[in-house]
This record gives C-alpha cells, structure tokens and sequence, in this order.
C-alpha cells in the first residue's frame, strides 16, 4: 500500500468515526474553538490596537519636537517634580523663534471643560485651544466651511474662532455658522471656520470637540501666568535628520531662556514621536507574551479534552481494531487512521474558531461604526495561521497517545473484547 492510498484509507475511516458520533465530535469541537477562538481574537485585539495607535502617532510626524513640562515616559515615580516644573510660556517659545529661525514653530494654551454659547443653544466641556498663527502649518487639516485665521488676526487677537464638527453641529445644528457668534466666558467671538469632521481617536482627542482661536485672544479672556490648563510648544524641524541637532539647540535655549546653570538639571521635557513608540513597544511585547500564556493555557485545556475523547474511542473499537489487524492493517494504519481523527477534530474546531472570530469582529465594528470612532479592527492573516498550525498541533500531541496505544494492541485480544 502506497503512502497516498494509506492517507486515503485511514482519513476514510477517521471520517466515519467522526460521522458516525456527532454530537460527540461537535462537543470535543467546542471546546477547541473556544480556545481558538481566545487566542486569535487576543491577537486581533492587540494587532488591531497596534496599527490604531501606530496611525495615530505618525500623525504627529517624526520630525516634531513637543516642549512640555511633561516627559512622555513612565513617570509615576517622579509625578511630583513633573507635575511642580514651571509650564513652557509664551517668553520661551519667542526666545525659541528668535534664536532657531530654521525651525517652524507654534505655541498652544489649552483649557478643557469650557461652556460655550451660541444663541439660545449651549456647550458644556468643550476643549479650548489658543494657538499661534503657524498652528495650521504643523498640524494640516481641512476645512467644511470658512478658513484659518489670517496672520493679522492671528497676531493682533481678533475675535475670531474656529470650530470642530461637533461643536459647530450643537451650537448650529445643520446651518452654516460662519459669520455667527459663539459666547465663551461673556465674550461674543465670530465663527470663521469650520474644521471637517475627523472622528474620536484612539487616544480620546478629538479636533470635532475643540474650539480654537488666535493665542493673543486667549491670552486676554484667560490668565496667561495662570498653572491653569496645558501649555505646548510644537517646533517642526526641517528634516528627520535636522532633529537630533534641532533638539540639542532646544535644550540650550531654553535652559538659557529659564537660567539654569550647567549643574542643575533641566525643568522642562523634550519629547518625540519615538518616545511613545519605543513605550508601546514593551506594552504589545507584554500583551504578545500574555497570548502565548493563554496559548499554552489552551493547548493544555483542549489537549487534555481530545486526549480523554479519543481514548474513549478507541475503547469503543477495540473489537473493530482487532477485526482490522487480523485482516492485515499494519500498525501503522491503525496508528494513523486515529491520528487524523484527532486532527480532523482540532482543524475542523480551529476553523469553527477563526469563523466565529470574523463573526464577532464583523459585530464588533459595525457598533464601533455606529457610535463613530475612529477604529479599524483589523484581523492579521498570521493570526489565523498560527490559529490553524496551534490546532493541528494539538491534534497531534493529544491524539498520538491513544492512536498508539491503539495500534500496540494484540489483535486476538482486540478481539475478545465486547464493547
């Protein structure tokens, strides 16, 4: 008997059995789908997560710098210092543009949770932002109605304002807003633009919910010296390679700016895109080991239950065995035909996984949809192999016990048996 005539046989005979004991199969199925279903949809999860947030990092760009009081690195040990330095002013971000004139640059105030009015409609937490004139050169986005502030408005402070998709909806419903006027803390402000929507992100931040206006202007309704809301220096270096260099001109000015001595450390952070990457690069390599634990967790739980299945079958036609050998089956067939029964199970319970999993993420963004937010769930093809190889994997660990215990069997002994 050649080798494909003997896979032919044996998987004939698997088949049988497995048709033959159904609702058996399917229950032994089960739980192997469950835990295919765990793994891959773990990975989906955390693939998913990875791009979301990749996508949203490269919209920042590997050429900004962001001056901020705050590191972007774990500081829950050092909070205290963080949380007490000195907010980057409008006096370093001058003394910056002064002294790298190469580099383009902006400067931001920002205060969450402001009431806004527009006729009889209001706005609570609406997140307002004062911004200098080279904002929009940073950070591009589009426009459904009107424009960006003018460089004479944006210098002089004009009462002048922008509006995020959301903001500009409640306070205006469908109609077109420019040339209106929006009321935040009793002063009346003219609409001059309407940003296109953009959805929330991954990170919760959203230019829909944000009012923006001209930094003098901000200035003015807000104390400027106020620790009150979030300050933010943006400096766009010339070209990816320029920013090591743009960086250590950063850091000297505004040590100089702030008269630090060369012994004391600094009080301000200097973060990149890269800082974020590099921290999110330990967190999906935990999560990536945390999967291999529930992977082995299911091979174990799904091991076990194909193994006790398949020593039961094989206790059930040990009559049948005995007939097969007396015939002349090699221990081979018998070994074999046992075998492809376990992995027939484990594949056919891996593929009830992998569906389910397309099932529940097709769910799953369609409600991510529905609500609005700006996520993709993304299924990684190397997932579903690693899915299927796992499976045909525990097919063969679990059932080559039994096959061949099956296959050691005296055939007149097999025979003498009545099950």
């Amino acid at each position: 008997m050649n080798v494909l005539t003997l896979f032919q046989e044996t998987f004939r005979i698997a088949w049988h059995a497995i048709s033959a004991n159904r609702f058996r199969a399917f229950l032994t199925m089960l739980g192997i789908s469950i835990g295919i279903f765990a793994i891959t949809l773990i990975g989906t999860m955390v693939y998913s997560l990875e791009k979301a947030i990749t996508r949203n990092l490269s919209a920042l760009g590997n050429t900004v710098i962001y001056i901020h009081h705050w590191p972007w690195k774990d500081n829950s040990s050092d909070w205290y210092k963080y949380m007490n330095r000195p907010k980057v002013s409008y006096r370093d971000f001058e003394y910056l543009q002064t002294n790298i004139p190469d580099a383009l640059m902006s400067y931001e105030m920002t205060r969450g949770g402001q009431k806004v009015k527009a006729g009889k409609n209001s706005l609570e937490n609406v997140s307002l932002k004062g911004v200098t004139w080279e904002y929009q050169r940073i950070n591009d986005f589009q426009f459904q109605y009107g424009r960006y502030f003018t460089p004479i408005e944006s210098s002089a402070g004009r009462m002048v304002c922008l509006l995020g998709f959301n903001v500009a909806k409640e306070l205006f419903g469908g109609d077109n807003p420019i040339g209106g006027t929006v009321v935040i803390a009793g002063q009346k402000i003219q609409v001059v633009g309407v940003v296109e929507k953009q959805g929330s992100g991954i990170f919760g931040d959203s230019f829909d919910d944000r009012m923006v206006m001209p930094y003098p202007l901000m200035a003015r309704i807000f104390n400027e010296q106020s620790r009150m809301g979030d300050k933010l220096i943006t400096v766009k270096a010339p070209s990816y390679e320029a920013v090591p260099r743009m960086e250590d001109e950063i850091r000297g000015w505004i040590r100089a700016a702030r008269g630090l001595k060369p012994s004391m450390e600094d009080n301000f952070a200097i973060n990149k895109q890269e800082m974020l990457m590099t921290q999110l690069d330990s967190i999906f390599g935990s999560l990536r080991i945390g999967g291999v634990f529930i992977s082995i967790l299911s091979i174990l739980v799904g091991g076990f239950g194909i193994a006790n299945i398949m020593f039961v079958s094989v206790k059930e036609r040990t009559h049948e065995i005995g007939i097969q050998k007396s015939l002349g089956a090699t221990r081979e067939f018998i070994l074999l035909q046992f075998l492809q029964e376990s992995i027939l199970l484990c594949i056919a319970g891996g593929l009830v996984g992998i569906l389910l999993l397309f099932i529940m993420s097709g769910l799953g963004q369609f409600i991510i949809d529905k609500i609005e937010f700006d996520f993709k769930i993304l299924i990684s093809w190397m997932d579903l192999i690693y899915g299927l190889v796992l499976s045909f994997a525990i097919g063969v660990i679990s059932g080559f016990s039994p096959s061949w215990v099956a296959a050691r069997m005296d055939p007149v002994e097999a025979m003498r048996s009545r099950i």
